[in-house]
């Protein structure tokens, strides 16, 4: 039985958990974050799921900090990872489109710790993390040539992705900061023939990618441990953002929904006491959270993110924001057990015509004000929204005063007809 770890409680213990920059040549703790796209947090064992997809993940939560409440940015890749990478909110990295990167001159995580002393290396499979939008700003090395396997309909990239990361590992230098972005899971899910008993509609073929990705993970793992790297490496899992399978009548990822929104989020290695806790992590926590843990104390000023490894950390309010599907302005806060969507008309003739359109029609968005009371109904099956209502006014409130700061605009990223046709292999456009 895992042991409950209480989100008000102390959570780990890091006092030795890393040598600071400035002690000497003493060996410093290396890093390892693996993403895994399209990845919901419901469907890994660990968390309850009934399917044997994710022995390899599941033993890495077994002996890691699992954080069962975390939380996307937007519930889409771009803007996600970009506040993964960054600590800031998604309109305040400005990559909010596909026509748009990362703001210039922004810090990124890679870049402040290749600043001190760590060799930065990124292995990549989405179109959409390539240079071109400023993700691989700060590694030392960044690899995306998997890529080029072929039509993501038909070609399988974990495996290469996997190969690719080994060997750097036998020539990289410590400290090392890597990070691997698994695309698999990923509309279209392919099937694979030993997890064929899953079955062959679209949500057992999701299930067979995550199988697939997990056992490329363990070989990661494997790897390092091989090397005797893994007792030095803290081991972060997460997602960018989660899948829908009709739970509101809807398909891929195109909501603020629980399930698009619930990422999984693990921290494994040393100095890191094993549990789980409920508190609330967000991906802005995640470069706060690591810069802190590895002794870098020259973290960007300014970040809204929290260390979630302090031992003082408690839940505060999460922002989701999102501009995709095209013609709406998502933005959600969840407070305490209460989650607030408000959904806005956005004008398209604004959007470049290369980056506009959507895979198929939305049925499940819909301009209006969605209030849901994720204690009492966790699947968000009753809108309770009340205008004279005073906690919808406050929630109301709150998201208007966090969407004042959140005007930044990212830089253009041109979209080509190749990248356009990209983007329609991926189900983003038509």
């Amino acid at each position: 039985m895992r042991r409950a770890v209480a989100a008000t409680a102390a959570l780990v213990c890091v006092a030795a958990l890393v040598v600071s920059p400035g002690c000497g040549s003493a060996r410093r703790t290396n890093v390892l974050l693996v993403c895994v796209d399209t990845l919901r947090h419901d469907h890994l064992g660990y968390a309850g799921h009934d399917r044997d997809v994710s022995p390899n993940v599941d033993a890495l939560a077994e002996r890691g900090l699992v954080f069962t409440n975390a939380y996307s940015q937007s519930g889409w890749t771009l803007p996600s990872m970009a506040s993964i990478m960054t600590g800031l909110y998604p309109g305040a990295t400005g990559a909010t489109d596909f026509h748009l990167s990362l703001k210039w001159g922004v810090p990124t995580l890679a870049g402040v710790l290749r600043k001190n002393g760590y060799d930065t290396r990124g292995f990549v499979s989405h179109m959409l993390l390539t240079p071109q939008h400023g993700l691989s700003s700060g590694f030392s090395e960044f690899d995306y040539s998997v890529l080029q396997l072929g039509h993501p309909h038909d070609a399988s990239t974990g495996s290469r992705l996997t190969d690719l990361a080994i060997r750097d590992l036998d020539r990289l230098e410590e400290p090392f900061f890597m990070w691997v972005h698994y695309f698999d899971p990923h509309f279209e899910y392919l099937e694979h023939d030993e997890w064929s008993e899953f079955g062959s509609e679209p949500v057992d073929r999701y299930d067979q990618e995550i199988a697939f990705t997990d056992r490329q993970i363990g070989r990661l793992l494997d790897a390092l441990a091989e090397r005797e790297m893994l007792d030095r490496t803290v081991v972060v899992f997460t997602s960018d953002h989660g899948e829908e399978f009709g739970e509101h009548g809807g398909e891929f990822h195109y909501t603020s929904y629980e399930e698009v929104v619930r990422v999984p989020l693990v921290f494994a290695g040393p100095g890191i006491e094993p549990g789980m806790t409920a508190a609330r992590a967000q991906q802005i926590d995640m470069m706060p959270t690591l810069l802190a843990m590895l002794g870098v104390d020259d973290a960007p000023e300014g970040l809204p993110g929290r260390d979630l490894l302090s031992g003082e950390y408690e839940s505060y309010p999460v922002f989701i924001e999102r501009d995709r599907p095209p013609g709406y302005h998502q933005r959600s806060v969840i407070d305490g057990e209460l989650k607030l969507v408000a959904i806005a008309p956005a004008d398209t003739n604004l959007i470049p015509w290369s980056a506009r359109g959507t895979f198929s029609k939305v049925g499940n968005v819909a301009v209006g004000t969605y209030v849901y009371d994720l204690g009492a109904d966790p699947g968000e099956s009753r809108d309770v929204y009340d205008e004279s209502d005073a906690s919808a006014r406050e929630l109301l409130a709150l998201l208007a005063s966090f969407m004042e700061g959140e005007a930044a605009t990212g830089d253009s990223v041109l979209i080509d007809e190749a990248a356009r046709e990209q983007l329609k292999a991926l189900g983003y456009i038509q």
